[in-house]
């Protein structure tokens, strides 16, 4: 087989690798790893029972599909909010945007409950750009809280226009 050749075959390849991994109309449905460190968490004790606490948290990861449709590692900028008690409980609300490495992003809002050092939830995603535009779907998912680093396993749907 000639450079020339060759050169087609891999182009072609890729290609098809790329147009398996999110074609119009398709429901993509994946399990995804998110690797996260917080980059700010500012507390305010809130004063009506001893460990009442409000936060403000913002975090950056990594997130690597591990089932689904193929898909280079891509980045997670996360904000938020949390309400804790001193039990170790709370419940937290926010935004994140992930990034992949086409350019292509979207946006998620997501809600969750915090006990036992996990912090288990639900999440919407919206705005999508890019090879997402107009997509719509959803994901659960479950952090292990590790200090300022949370990993979480993810399980989500997108569906195409």
């Amino acid at each position: 087989m000639g450079r020339h050749s060759l050169f087609m075959l891999i182009l072609v390849v890729g290609v098809l690798i790329l147009t398996a991994a999110a074609s119009a109309g398709e429901t993509i449905r994946f399990h995804s790893q998110h690797i996260n460190v917080s980059t700010r968490f500012d507390t305010m004790e809130i004063g009506d029972e001893p460990g009442h606490i409000i936060a403000t948290i913002q975090a950056k990861g990594l997130g690597i599909r591990r089932v689904g449709p193929p898909e280079p590692p891509y980045k997670i900028e996360i904000w938020g909010t949390g309400d804790y008690r001193r039990d170790g409980t709370g419940k937290e609300h926010g935004y994140a945007k992930f990034i992949f490495a086409d350019g292509s992003s979207y946006y998620e809002e997501w809600t969750s409950q915090v006990a036992g050092g996990r912090d288990v939830g639900t999440a919407v995603y919206f705005n999508g750009s890019g090879r997402f535009a107009g997509m719509k779907g959803g994901s659960k998912f479950d952090c292990t809280l590790c200090g300022d680093r949370f990993v979480c396993e993810v399980d989500g749907t997108i569906e195409l226009p």
